[in-house]
């Protein structure tokens, strides 16, 4: 059994939980699985990241407000929140678990995957978007009464937040994680991004047009997202070839789209016309929803 981790000794409640451990960490903060006393299940905790002290109450009530309107979201293809927490002013969210990692895993460790496998991959995580943008979702207006809003945007989505498990035919299915983590410190101003400030996101896999306008982009951004995303599966690499050093978001707005057949790596001509067409749309963001854009991959194979 492992041992409980020291870097939480006195997180309430999971003292009880077995097999804790932690899974790693990323830039939203760090991932934690476990037995849950609750279900007897096996699931995923995720504490986060940003400055939520005592001090700064008002931020954390933000931010976990955010995080409980995307608890609402309920389907196969969205990674299934459970309950949220908050340890010494850190929110956590208790979530489901997924047993094969991410596409981000899978691609580093087999390489590009076969053509029907990534764009099946693609399909569930278009499934779950298109569910999501349209979603009826509780939330509070500015004099804090309750309100139904219709929709989320994920804003971040890449590979490493698709995560892969066995579905109940025994394939693999892909769940979209994270959704309301970055509307979350948006909300508490840790993730508004401008030309000129401080800039939080995945730049290889988000388009110009968010780059630019972070706070008000719309699901357009996360289509073009899965795009990049299928166009990783499909060759290991991003879009774009972006330096690792100097001024990356700069060079997110200079940096054209490579086509996806320049990388070398075998892809249908109808579905790499379909791929490069939709991430050309980088400034304007794709004109397709994310069902449309579901139903069109399912016809170029």
């Amino acid at each position: 059994m492992a041992e409980h981790p020291s870097e939480l000794p006195e997180v309430p409640g999971f003292r009880a939980w077995r097999e804790f451990r932690k899974l790693g960490a990323g830039g939203w903060g760090e991932v934690y699985a476990g037995l849950d006393p609750d279900s007897d299940e096996l699931r995923a905790v995720k504490f986060t990241k940003g400055p939520f002290g005592e001090t700064d109450a008002q931020s954390s009530r933000l931010f976990r407000r955010e995080l409980e309107i995307a608890q609402a979201l309920k389907h196969p293809n969205v990674v299934r929140a459970y309950r949220v927490g908050e340890h010494l002013g850190r929110p956590y969210l208790v979530m489901e678990y997924c047993s094969q990692g991410s596409l981000t895993d899978r691609v580093v460790r087999d390489g590009p995957l076969p053509v029907e496998e990534a764009v099946a991959l693609t399909v569930d995580v278009l499934d779950g978007l298109a569910y999501a943008h349209q979603a009826p979702l509780t939330t509070l207006d500015a004099r804090g009464e309750k309100v139904t809003a219709h929709g989320i945007v994920h804003r971040d989505l890449k590979p490493p937040n698709i995560l892969l498990t066995p579905g109940t035919d025994g394939a693999v299915r892909a769940k979209i994680a994270d959704f309301g983590l970055a509307k979350a410190y948006a909300a508490v101003g840790l993730a508004v991004i401008t030309v000129t400030g401080e800039k939080q996101g995945t730049p290889g896999f988000m388009p110009q047009a968010q780059a630019l306008d972070y706070k008000h982009v719309g699901p357009g951004a996360d289509v073009w997202s899965a795009t990049a995303s299928l166009y990783f599966s499909l060759t290991g690499r991003a879009p774009r070839d972006l330096p690792r050093g100097g001024d990356v978001w700069r060079a997110l707005l200079r940096s054209p789209v490579v086509p996806v057949q320049d990388r070398g790596i075998p892809v249908p001509p109808a579905l790499a016309a379909l791929v490069d067409s939709t991430l050309g749309a980088d400034r304007s963001l794709p004109s397709m929803t994310a069902a449309q854009l579901r139903d069109a991959l399912l016809t170029v194979l």
